[in-house]
């Protein structure tokens, strides 16, 4: 059994990891989630290893991580439903369960023929799966029954010998972030079903639902990482602006606050209701936690507004702030009761920005379903 830092030299270990991984080896590696163990879904033998190593009966799915959305039609036919989340969610923590087209070993596929699909927002295992030119499995590193595992240490306690050599290849990332497993989606049925509950839970293609305030906080960071992965943000630099439109204490300024933390604000984000906005700025990239194409060198976000326009509804308000002249390049802003600036401003800010309605409303007195528009 070889074990391997990634963070030492990661292209030559992602190299090597998909070397033992083509070859039908099995393998521990980190996610964005959890540690998984890997193999070569279309390898009957490396798969038949997998479900030994982890006391799995043929039948039980077994998820598979893709590139992307066209390696995905490779394997699934997806439904409307499906289309949907592919097009809106992910990549990110959900697996999305499709009928299968039966092209993988057998003991990965449900006994009902379908076939759960992860995109992970993971560099590690993006650049594994391109290395390797097909899909590795997505299932989480633990006996059959056991709790998942954020370390390599975790993982190791439990294992016999016999156990232990049938490991090929352990790659270290240290302790992960206690992130739940991915939230499983059946989009087989007419209405989307949750199979599994992670972090992140959805309603239907375009919305998430949060339980307390820190999943919606993990909400916030996830809309962000979809914005700011977009190649529109590297070419035109047009600020980006959340509107946080809903009910009266539903989450908008926990969400704000949110959006400064992963850009690496140190100051205390307080609501601005009493003084319309204010204005933090950004430390450097490497600083901030979200941000995803914030580069070494590469400053593209630079301030932070937090704006609550509860108090306006006139324009000659927004002229006295000079509201529009406040979205400058490098600005990123979150704007709770974007409403109230009426349609001559909202259609004027839509054109000079990256506009996201992000829209909140209670479900019940516990539940809030925060809806997105990219």
């Amino acid at each position: 059994m070889i074990v391997l830092n990634i963070d030492n030299n990661y292209q030559s270990i992602i190299k090597k990891t998909a070397e033992v991984i083509g070859g039908g080896g099995l393998v521990l590696f980190p996610s964005d989630t959890v540690y998984i163990l890997a193999v070569d879904p279309t390898n009957q033998i490396a798969v038949e290893k997998l479900l030994a190593f982890k006391n799995r009966w043929t039948g039980k799915a077994i998820s598979i991580a893709v590139l992307d959305k066209k390696m995905a039609m490779n394997y699934v036919t997806l439904s409307a439903n499906g289309e949907n989340i592919y097009a809106n969610l992910l990549p990110g923590p959900f697996t999305v369960v499709s009928k299968g087209k039966h092209k993988v070993a057998k003991g990965i596929e449900a006994e009902n023929g379908t076939l759960g699909i992860r995109i992970p927002d993971n560099l590690y295992i993006h650049e594994l799966i391109k290395t390797l030119g097909k899909p590795i499995t997505a299932t989480s590193a633990n006996l059959s029954g056991r709790t998942p595992n954020y370390s390599v240490a975790s993982f190791l306690k439990p294992l016999s010998k016999k156990k232990l050599a049938m490991i090929d290849l352990i790659v270290d990332r240290g302790k992960l972030p206690k992130n739940k497993p991915s939230t499983v989606i059946d989009t087989t049925t007419p209405s989307i079903e949750i199979l599994r509950r992670g972090d992140l839970v959805t309603g239907s293609s375009q919305n998430l639902i949060s339980k307390s305030e820190k999943e919606t906080e993990k909400i916030a960071r996830f809309i962000l990482n979809k914005i700011t992965n977009y190649e529109l943000l590297i070419t035109n630099k047009k600020p980006i602006v959340f509107g946080l439109s809903g009910d009266l204490g539903c989450g908008k300024t926990v969400f704000s606050r949110a959006i400064g933390k992963a850009m690496g604000i140190k100051e205390k984000i307080t609501s601005p209701t009493f003084v319309i906005y204010n204005e933090y700025k950004s430390p450097s990239p490497s600083d901030s936690e979200g941000l995803s194409p914030l580069k070494k060198g590469e400053q593209i976000i630079s301030r932070f507004l937090h704006f609550d326009l509860y108090r306006l509804g006139e324009k000659f308000e927004f002229e006295e702030i000079k509201f529009l002249e406040q979205f400058t390049a490098g600005t990123l802003a979150c704007i709770e009761w974007p409403e109230n600036m009426g349609s001559e401003y909202f259609e004027k800010l839509k054109k000079m920005t990256n506009y996201v309605a992000v829209e909140f409303k209670y479900i019940d007195e516990n539940t809030r379903e925060i809806g997105f528009d990219l």
